[in-house]
């Protein structure tokens, strides 16, 4: 081979070579730009629930009897904070001392578990429940006083332990593990009668009956015969205000009161523009937390304004009840006037983009559409696609977006809408569809 054949043989090789080299580079460049290699952020996209309110201060009017005693000794309480009861149902008792006020209170306990014993030997050949069943109730019950615990309502939490503590016993005589059923009412009647011995003074004083029926409370605070439900319709903005009613001395010989009636009422003042929100609301709740942990639904009884563009006194009328609620005067109130539920999507994660679709014409024809929508980035595996959103919500730095919306509001079906559990991008540059990820971003 002549030295001109060998030269040209380099030369075509080193064309060759330089002609890779440029794809090779060619090839990085198109990955690169397709790949992104800064860290990107995501949250998953969750359920959330907010509440659009008006925050002012609310005074519960009720109508109340006060219950007066004017003997001597200690008083006992027989009804619990919060409960039911008749007129002349005794709501108290009294006694000569302290310890002969809990020996009593001792004695009456003793008394419901003699009276539950002797219930369930009476019925212990007609149980017809197994284990499991029992076991259910029992399950049952205690998340009902959990309820209860975490409402205030004592009485009722105290009325379902009573119920568990009988299921109980009733489980153990289905598994034959409760025998003996006749010796443990004797043991419980030999302690009743040892304590009745242990003071004489344990024996009931004065009884203490209800004036009235209602829901029974044992402390007062002042304000009972300030306003009542008589009272409503002439609370007015210029005569009414929640901060600055004072409570009234009592008389050192009430010893509680009876809420008359089904329904309480919370009067608040309010501007003009939170009274025509209130008045336009399809259903309303209040947010007392000291109250219920649970929202509380009311019903808007009266709007007292002089007129439309002037301050109002908002009244609202509620049935609830359990023993905070029946102890409660003036506090802060949320009057709930909506409530949105959808995917909580950060404003910083909101992007508009070109969303192109396939449309079929009239003459049976089809067309390319561009539209830009409104949505999120979603990571899916090692690419990020762009969802659409149909905000239901806007908070100052957050959206609400309807988890489910109808198939006309989604401009492209193969764009699709945000789900909820997607990973949305809430940072990263340049996003776009379809763009390539580093998996350890």
């Amino acid at each position: 081979m002549d030295k001109s054949t060998i030269e040209r043989s380099n030369l075509f090789r080193k064309g060759i070579m330089t002609l890779l080299t440029i794809l090779v580079i060619v090839y990085v460049v198109y990955v690169v730009g397709r790949a992104s290699f800064t860290q990107i952020r995501t949250e998953t996209a969750k359920q959330m629930t907010v509440y659009n309110s008006v925050s002012t201060t609310g005074y519960v009017i009720r109508d109340e009897k006060l219950i007066t005693y004017n003997g001597s000794g200690v008083i006992s309480y027989t009804a619990d904070d919060g409960t039911k009861v008749s007129k002349g149902e005794t709501i108290a008792t009294s006694f000569k001392s302290n310890d002969a006020a809990n020996i009593s209170q001792e004695i009456n306990h003793l008394e419901s578990q003699i009276a539950s014993l002797e219930q369930l030997k009476q019925s212990a050949d007609t149980i017809m429940e197994t284990p499991d069943t029992i076991d259910k109730s029992i399950n049952k019950m205690l998340s009902r006083i959990n309820v209860s615990l975490s409402d205030g309502d004592i009485a009722s939490a105290q009325t379902d332990v009573d119920k568990v503590i009988y299921n109980i016993n009733e489980r153990q005589l289905v598994t034959g593990k409760l025998s003996g059923l006749d010796e443990k009412i004797d043991q419980l009647k030999k302690r009743v009668s040892s304590l009745e011995k242990k003071s004489s003074d344990s024996k009931k004083g004065q009884e203490v009956s209800s004036v009235a029926t209602g829901y029974f409370v044992s402390t007062v605070d002042g304000y009972e015969e300030i306003y009542g439900t008589k009272d409503l319709e002439k609370l007015m903005p210029d005569n009414f205000s929640a901060d600055k009613i004072s409570a009234k001395k009592t008389d050192p010989n009430v010893i509680g009161k009876v809420i008359e009636g089904v329904y309480w009422y919370v009067a608040c003042k309010v501007n003009a523009e939170e009274a025509l929100k209130i008045k336009n609301a399809d259903s309303l709740s209040i947010d007392i937390p000291l109250a219920s942990s649970e929202k509380i639904d009311v019903d808007l009884y009266a709007v007292n304004q002089d007129s439309k563009t002037e301050d109002a006194v908002i009244i609202l009328r509620g049935s609830y009840m359990n023993t905070e609620m029946a102890n409660i005067r003036n506090e802060e109130v949320s009057v709930i006037i909506d409530t949105r539920s959808g995917i909580y999507v950060p404003k910083n994660a909101v992007h508009e983009a070109k969303v192109t679709r396939t449309v079929e014409t009239s003459d049976g024809k089809e067309k390319k559409e561009t539209q830009t929508v409104t949505g999120v980035y979603v990571r899916i595996g090692t690419e990020i696609e762009f969802k659409q959103i149909i905000p239901i919500y806007s908070g100052e730095d957050y959206v609400i977006c309807d988890p489910k919306p109808d198939s006309e509001k989604i401009y492209s079906d193969e764009v699709g809408a945000l789900r909820l559990y997607d990973e949305v991008v809430v940072e990263g540059a340049n996003l776009y569809d379809g763009k390539i990820i580093n998996r350890t971003s």
